[in-house]
């Protein structure tokens, strides 16, 4: 009930903020070009519509509807700057990237129908295709002057940093840099560290069930064991019967490759223990319930060597000054242009 009230409220939202836009014509106005209501609220609908139900609140039609006149206006800017800096497609090259969206309809009337739902003519759809070519070109060109490969001394300081940061130390840097080296230092932590492919059972206990409800998981452990003492132990099938999670017995039991900080303490000390192939038959007891593992594989911890993620480095920082490049460059387009939002 809660769930429908919440889409309820989101979308007499979505119609109030619509017919609010409807009183007004233009939305926002770039260098004396409009962007109109009807556009905003033709992408907004369409994007408010992939949204899952939890995300269908007021705040982010509010931030979608932002997004869609921010990208607009972005896209008005670069277009007039690639007129200026006259950038010409050629109709080739028109024709190349119409048939490159046709190829992904089954049918010529497929396509033609996707226009007319557009509410597009097919001159329409080649100026479209025109200005976007325009804009890829102009931005590239802009930003192969502006985006440099990144010098030996900033990859090694970067590593230095990454290494620093896996190791725990403390690092003065921005809140750009430090978003960028902890992304790298947990990725390559997770690739390198020491890791153990495990297999579970796992038998739901609580402290609050009752006396019948604990003698039913004691009998349970009692049975598991005994299978557990057998040859030829099937691990994955004994997961499939006896685990109290359906998530769990779909897997067979099988949680893939973890490292020492993803468990708790108490399950980390036996399953890094635990030989290739081999289980615990006394299960490992948390606030949950009870575990039994058996390790399916192990990575051994390997030092992460310069040489061996230098060009990585070096492809991750080179986009970094691509997106910085693009960003400035905006920044430039909208500081000598006559912007106006109502």
């Amino acid at each position: 009930m809660k769930k429908i009230f919440l889409l309820f409220t989101a979308l007499l939202f979505l119609q109030t903020f619509i017919n609010a836009q409807e009183s007004n014509d233009i939305v926002a106005t770039v260098n004396g070009q409009n962007i109109t209501k009807s556009y905003v609220n033709k992408l907004l609908q369409e994007d408010f519509s992939k949204l899952q139900e939890n995300q269908r609140t007021e705040e982010n039609i509010k931030i979608l509807a932002n997004k869609i006149v921010n990208q607009k206006i972005e896209d008005i800017l670069l277009i007039d700057a690639a007129k200026k800096a006259n950038i010409a497609i050629s109709k080739e090259e028109i024709q190349l990237a119409t048939n490159n969206i046709k190829s992904k309809f089954k049918t010529e009337k497929d396509f033609e129908l996707d226009l007319k739902n557009q509410g597009l003519t097919k001159k329409e759809f080649e100026k479209e295709i025109k200005e976007s070519l325009m804009k890829i070109k102009y931005v590239s060109n802009e930003i192969k002057n502006r985006a440099k490969e990144p010098t030996e001394e900033q990859l090694k300081t970067f590593y230095n940093n990454v290494i620093s940061r896996i190791n725990g130390l403390d690092l003065n840097l921005s809140i750009q840099e430090e978003k960028l080296v902890s992304s790298v230092a947990n990725s390559l932590k997770r690739k390198y560290s020491e890791q153990v492919k495990i297999r579970q059972i796992f038998i739901k206990y609580s402290d609050d069930f009752t006396k019948e409800q604990k003698k039913e998981v004691n009998e349970k452990i009692k049975e598991l064991k005994k299978e557990l003492s057998l040859q030829d132990v099937n691990f994955a099938q004994l997961s499939v019967k006896y685990s109290d999670d359906q998530v769990l017995r779909q897997k067979k039991g099988d949680l893939g490759f973890v490292l020492r900080e993803d468990i708790t303490p108490e399950v980390a000390k036996v399953v890094f223990a635990l030989d290739v192939g081999s289980y615990n038959t006394k299960p490992v007891q948390t606030n949950n319930g009870y575990h039994f593992f058996r390790v399916e594989e192990k990575k051994a911890k390997m030092p992460i060597e310069y040489d061996d993620i230098k060009d990585s480095i070096s492809d991750l920082l080179y986009k970094q000054n691509i997106q910085i490049g693009y960003d400035k460059l905006i920044a430039e387009l909208k500081a000598n242009a006559d912007i106006k939002i109502y």
